[in-house]
């Protein structure tokens, strides 16, 4: 379409770009500077804690990785850079997300000129410029920072590639299929797609034996993008991890007998990062019997997975149905934090995004784009790349679990193609089309109406309380107690059943000596969170702190019960039973702890204490303490 252009027309183009770009960015720095009064902003929790510590070691110049990536590593390495870049500034490296990330909006307005029309192009990318999940997320420090764009950037490239079919486009296309692989390798998913590009497009450009040899190239150039993280993780651990070993973990986390199909936790298991990925490896040593490698880790959660889906296949199935309709339902089912409490620190977001009278915007965006999917169909040549990239991409997904950063490469995608049903029902109408006109607001009006049902079933008093909890936590997590107490309790004054804002307002009380008021809370953590293992932990410190151990066994003892392969229950008994000279349990309990975490360099100190004042007691037995 651009060649056909005189030079006036580029011009009005360009500057159009350069208005796109500008107001893309502008809206995010807005929303940037307002989110600031945000305490997880200024204070990350969750997976944004984890890349920050991930970077931070990355930057160390003594640090010594020891195993191979448990995530993929593209969006850790590049925290690490903007780090380095801006002095470990938060709000700094938040500044040049923003930046890359207004030119997503420029990219989709480029790409709807070349595939679609100016139209589709222009208005596509206004909705883009405000499209409130792009500002939450390109302002996050968490990898959609960056997967929106690498996926559009391959999708562009592929095009080009079919428009021009020259050996340095299909290797381009290979460089950054491999780079959004290390971003989140599921979109490896798309490589056995792209064969039925070859198939039916390529073939009759360049014949079979062509078509395969750049094909070729493609998986060629991937692989050696991803090779170094190969060799990376097999040169620290020696085993042969191609990108990131979680895959089994999250697949189990999916797809288990009580998967929720968008929740990442499972009964059993810490919910906890940290809890969670120690739980990941110990109950699967302690399953097998013997010290694993992380490659056999996430094989034996992948083969855990399959037995319980063969078991009961329908069940299987019937949750991957379930995902589908979580895929598309408006809701933006929450990972790390609730996005809609972002409206209450961020005045720009009041309009973009509400729950009331539907889920907007997606509510809105997943049933037009469905529409715009099917009414391309008639040129299935021209966007049979969209498919597969979306098919490819969405099948990916679906094999794992549903929330709103994961979907949220498909985005772009999903409202160039509902900017095009929009156009098409426009030519209906304009061509008095008025049975096709009926049809298509039969058809939107049915899947809005399966896209804002109500599928997670969350209980809103509940969720606004995790939200409290969740500013709380930040604030709590930077030793701001004032601060995070009015969020505990304000979260207890919505839920009274919220026991983890009674274990963290029990903290408060302990770091400020009052284990009496302390005590209360935990107690009520203990109650309504029965399965949190960290209640009982902070339980047993505080007893221990009133001189009362026999109870703090006996806490400590009921959270064995609960998960007897939690290394620091057993760490916690047996420091316990120490300080009450119960020697011979100190140390069994100490020998179980290392045994499940061998890493526990205090734990192992302790247990040589224990063993030499044994060794002292049986030398000398008169002199037992």
């Amino acid at each position: 379409m651009l060649k056909n252009l005189t030079s006036q027309e580029k011009k009005r183009l360009l500057l159009v770009a350069v208005f796109i770009f500008l107001a893309a960015f502008f809206i995010r720095l807005v929303y940037l500077n307002q989110i600031q009064k945000m305490p997880t902003m200024s204070f990350p929790v969750m997976d944004e804690r984890y890349h920050i510590k991930l970077a931070d070691q990355i930057n160390a110049d003594t640090t010594r990785f020891s195993e191979p990536f448990f995530r993929a590593p593209i969006y850790p390495y590049f925290l690490a850079g903007l780090f380095k870049l801006t002095a470990r500034s938060f709000y700094w490296s938040r500044f040049i997300q923003i930046i890359l990330g207004a030119l997503l909006p420029l990219l989709i307005y480029l790409f709807g000129l070349a595939v679609f029309n100016r139209k589709i192009a222009f208005w596509s990318a206004a909705l883009a410029v405000f499209y409130p999940t792009f500002l939450y997320y390109e302002a996050s420090l968490l990898i959609e920072a960056l997967m929106s764009l690498l996926t559009f950037l391959l999708i562009w490239q592929l095009y080009r590639t079919q428009q021009k079919p020259f050996t340095i486009n299909f290797v381009f296309s290979g460089v950054l299929l491999g780079l959004t692989a290390l971003a989140r390798p599921n979109i490896l998913l798309l490589g056995p797609a792209l064969f039925i590009w070859v198939w039916l497009v390529l073939k009759n450009q360049l014949g079979w034996k062509k078509a395969l040899f750049n094909y070729a190239i493609i998986g060629a150039a991937t692989i050696v993008v991803i090779l170094p993280v190969t060799i990376r993780n097999y040169v620290v651990a020696r085993d042969p991890v191609f990108i990131a070993w979680q895959g089994g973990f999250n697949f189990y986390l999916g797809n288990n007998r009580q998967a929720s199909g968008w929740s990442a936790t499972v009964p059993g298991i810490d919910f906890s990062w940290e809890g969670g990925y120690r739980d990941a490896i110990v109950i699967a040593e302690n399953s097998l019997g013997r010290s694993l490698k992380r490659s056999e880790v996430s094989d034996f959660w992948y083969n855990k997975t399959f037995e319980e889906i063969s078991s009961d296949p329908a069940r299987f199935i019937a949750l991957i149905f379930k995902k589908l309709r979580l895929f598309f339902n408006g809701f933006e089912i929450p990972n790390n934090q609730n996005l809609y409490l972002t409206r209450e620190f961020a005045a720009v977001m009041k309009p973009l995004m509400f729950l009331n009278p539907f889920y907007f915007p997606f509510g809105l965006l997943a049933p037009l784009a469905l529409c715009g999917l099917i009414l391309s169909l008639k040129n299935w040549r021209r966007y049979l790349l969209i498919y597969l990239v979306f098919g490819a991409y969405l099948i990916s997904l679906l094999l794992f679990f549903i929330c709103a950063r994961f979907r949220q490469p498909l985005i772009p995608l999903m409202i160039l193609m509902a900017v095009f049903a929009v156009s098409q029902l426009i030519e209906f109408i304009r061509k008095k089309h008025f049975k096709n006109v009926v049809l298509f607001v039969f058809i939107v009006l049915l899947l809005i109406w399966e896209s804002n049902h109500d599928l997670l079933k969350l209980d809103p008093q509940k969720l606004r309380a995790e939200d409290y909890f969740m500013l709380g936590a930040a604030e709590l997590e930077y030793g701001r107690q004032n601060e995070a107490e009015l969020h505990f309790q304000k979260a207890l004054d919505i839920d009274s059943t919220h026991g983890a804002s009674y274990n963290n307002l029990g903290l408060i009380y302990s770091r400020r000596n009052d284990y009496i008021r302390a005590l209360t809370k935990f107690q009520k953590a203990v109650l309504y969170e029965p399965m949190t293992l960290e209640h009982y932990f902070n339980y047993a410190t505080t007893l221990i702190n009133l001189k009362d151990f026999q109870g703090a066994i006996s806490i400590l003892e009921r959270a064995r019960q609960i998960n007897p392969l939690n290394y620091y229950v057993h760490f916690k008994l047996g420091l316990t039973h120490y300080q009450l000279g119960n020697l011979d349990k100190a140390a069994s309990s100490l020998a179980e702890s290392l045994r499940l975490n061998p890493d526990n360099d205090q734990a192992r100190q302790v247990y040589r204490e224990i063993l030499q004042l044994q060794q002292k007691i049986l030398r000398n037995p008169e002199k037992k303490p």
